[in-house]
């Protein structure tokens, strides 16, 4: 706090970018909001949906949640190469709307809220969440899939040797 001219004390704001935020700050030392990238994909409903998220969960760094409004989301672990040492923003000023939009007071490590519903990061979370939540489409999937394996596999037995190893 600063005092003002009368002598009354006065909030200061923080004047950003800053190589260091104050220690009291909630952000100092986090970054958190800038080691990802989510983006927004459709709710799953057909084999290849779900053969696709399947696909993502099998990435490094990659996962997949349902956020609390029931929207699903791909997302990515990778830090913005703009963040600093102590996990400040480079480019504050210029930085993109979308990093100006969030705000640190709605942030998941501020508000103690998780900030999905369900996360997936490996596929058999998925089918494990499925197979409760979802029972018919998991039946679904699964025949599709066991079809599709199977299908490989026939297809393979006609192969000659020397191209089944490959």
């Amino acid at each position: 706090m600063a005092k003002n001219g009368s002598g009354a004390e006065r909030e200061t704001s923080l004047e950003l970018p800053m190589l260091e935020l104050p220690g009291s700050h909630p952000c100092s030392e986090c970054g958190a909001c800038c080691a990802y990238v989510a983006v927004e994909i459709d709710n799953p409903s057909s084999f290849d949906d779900y053969d696709h998220i399947h696909w993502y969960l099998t990435h490094r760094g990659v996962s997949v949640y349902i956020d609390w409004e029931g929207d699903w989301f791909i997302e990515f672990e990778t830090v913005c190469e703009h963040r600093t040492e102590s996990s400040t923003c480079g480019i504050y000023e210029e930085r993109p709307k979308i990093c100006s939009d969030f705000s640190w007071n709605e942030c998941e490590k501020t508000t103690a809220e998780a900030a999905h519903k369900v996360r997936f990061t490996k596929p058999q979370e998925l089918f494990d969440w499925l197979s409760q939540k979802r029972p018919r489409n998991f039946e679904r999937y699964m025949k599709s899939r066991d079809k599709l394996l199977h299908k490989r596999a026939t297809a393979r037995e006609g192969e000659s040797p020397a191209r089944a190893a490959s």
